[in-house]
């Protein structure tokens, strides 16, 4: 049981702290945003992916539900990140998606 607590805290931590990367770089940094708007990712978008953040933040315990969509949001802004800005290396490696697999 504590093997699997502990497995569970790992992915845990690792899907918060590339949300955290996600929505913390993305709309902050002008060439990030402006090269995955045309993936979608608004003010709208990046609000999402701030309340899957809080939602996780907050939670003693997040259901396997919030950290299912967590980590599909995160998997999502990926692939739309290394789609925008795959002549971008640097800034792929600021969002934290540079190697092949994020969470």
């Amino acid at each position: 049981m504590a093997t699997n607590v502990a497995h569970c805290r790992k992915d845990v931590d690792r899907v918060l702290l590339s949300l955290y990367k996600l929505v913390t770089y993305g709309p902050g940094d002008l060439d990030i945003a402006s090269a995955m708007s045309a993936y979608g990712y608004d003010a709208v978008k990046w609000a999402e992916g701030e309340c899957v953040l809080a939602e996780l933040v907050t939670s003693d315990q997040p259901p396997e539900d919030r950290l299912t969509f967590a980590r599909d949001w995160c998997q999502e802004a990926t692939t739309a990140a290394r789609s925008a800005l795959s002549t971008e290396p640097r800034l792929l490696s600021k969002l934290g998606v540079a190697e092949a697999s994020v969470t």
